[in-house]
C-alpha cells in the first residue's frame, strides 16, 4: 500500500508539470512541434 501512494506522489505532480511545461510551450509559439508531439503521444495510447 505505501509503495502505491508512493508511485501515486510521484507521478501526479510529474504529470502535472508535464501538462504545464506542453501549456507553456504552446503558448510560447511553435504549434507545428506540438501537435507533432501530440501526435506521437496519442500513438504510444
Amino acid at each position: 500500500m505505501e509503495a502505491i501512494l508512493l508511485i501515486l506522489a510521484v507521478v501526479l505532480p510529474l504529470s502535472f508539470v508535464l501538462i504545464f511545461l506542453r501549456k507553456l510551450i504552446s503558448n510560447l509559439g511553435d504549434a507545428t512541434t506540438i501537435t507533432k508531439l501530440q501526435e506521437r503521444d496519442e500513438k504510444k495510447e
